[in-house]
């Protein structure tokens, strides 16, 4: 990912209420950065919290214990793998 202070070669613009102008510069003044830093940075943040959320996979205990007994247990293949497999070997 790259840096907050990289070359910058793009551009969005976004209008906001005056009442949403002032809350971000407030914040960012509290902060201890610009305006521009805060809302680049609460953007991006936001945007790899949902970007993880949507990639990762969160399972309860039932479903994570199948998982985990699924990979842990051997059986012999079924009949439909076999004839898959059988299928497969003739090409």
């Amino acid at each position: 990912m790259k840096n907050i202070s990289a070359a910058k070669e793009e551009r969005i613009e976004l209008r906001v209420s005056g009442d949403f102008k002032n809350l971000f510069a407030r914040a960012a003044e509290i902060s201890g950065v610009s305006i521009n830093t805060f809302i680049l940075e609460s953007v991006r943040d936001r945007a790899m919290h949902i970007i993880d959320q949507h990639e990762r996979i969160v399972l309860n205990n039932q479903a994570r214990d199948m998982l985990l007994n699924a990979i842990s247990t051997r059986s012999a293949p079924g009949k439909a793998l076999r004839r898959a497999a059988g299928r497969f070997a003739i090409r």
